[in-house]
């Protein structure tokens, strides 16, 4: 990920970022919530369908619908972002990269999800949320990466229902989240009529710990056997993308290096 210097950036308190795979440009904080690396892997790793609705829940600056929606010119993509200024962030992405047709970005909560989106009207939801509980970890005083990194307007139980309620029968989740919270995803996913289907976890180099799982679900699916795919290590040495890291986001140097800072 390279500075566009040839452009300016929106206002003083921006950036903008170029993302040589996918042709975009996206406009972040310079100094609040900026994506990290495990969003680009999450819209790597998700299999949406080639065509129908896609909902993205906390959407952020709208990296990911961003990236869908080029990956998969027939699906249509609706945001939905807390953070009024993260919103009008997004809503900035989908102008400045002419996807006005295809992506919306609303502003509300998960947790009231009745009040922004149709029922079973979803035929994937992807979603890279808030990783720890409240009371858990370190706040930051920087209130969008607090919020962005802290369940402080809904848990990952409010979250699942409202993957339930947006998905149409058999659509899917694609989730990234915390390695250590595994047991809760898989409880909650299955509790919600989210039955898991393909996990991988995500170690920052060979012989760490897990940091991240992702998870794919299907609603209504059958209870059975998941599909454990091989680990995904990001760094084969300081600073050098494994290779299937660097073909997932064409080499890009992303800010924050291993995966979401909690601190």
């Amino acid at each position: 990920m390279e500075k566009d210097l040839s452009v300016n950036s929106p206002n003083h308190n921006e950036t903008l970022d170029v993302l040589k795979k996918w042709d975009l440009r996206v406009i972040q904080g310079a100094k609040g919530y900026r994506f990290s690396i495990d969003s680009l892997i999450l819209a790597s790793l998700a299999h949406p369908p080639h065509r129908g609705r896609i909902l993205d829940l906390g959407a952020g600056c709208g990296i990911l619908g961003l990236i869908l929606a080029r990956r998969h010119p027939s699906i249509m993509v609706t945001g939905v972002e807390i953070q009024p200024q993260l919103a009008e962030r997004a809503r900035k992405n989908v102008t400045l990269n002419k996807l006005e047709d295809r992506i919306e970005i609303l502003v509300g909560s998960y947790s009231h999800i009745e009040e922004l989106v149709p029922e079973a009207s979803y035929h994937y939801v992807i979603t890279n949320p808030p990783y720890r509980k409240v009371g858990t970890g370190r706040l930051n005083p920087q209130e969008e990466k607090a919020i962005a990194r802290h369940e402080m307007h809904g848990g990952l139980d409010a979250l699942l229902r409202a993957v339930h309620y947006a998905l149409v029968p058999k659509g899917k989740l694609g989730i990234i989240f915390a390695a250590t919270r595994t047991v809760d995803l898989l409880h909650l996913c299955r509790l919600h009529g989210v039955e898991p289907k393909r996990v991988r976890l995500i170690h920052p180099y060979l012989g760490e710990e897990a940091q991240g799982i992702f998870l794919e679900g299907v609603k209504g699916g059958k209870e059975g056997e998941v599909r454990v795919e091989p680990p995904l290590f990001i760094y084969s040495s300081p600073g050098i993308y494994t290779s299937e890291v660097a073909e997932m986001l064409g080499e890009e140097k992303v800010e924050g290096g291993r995966m979401r800072d909690e601190g």
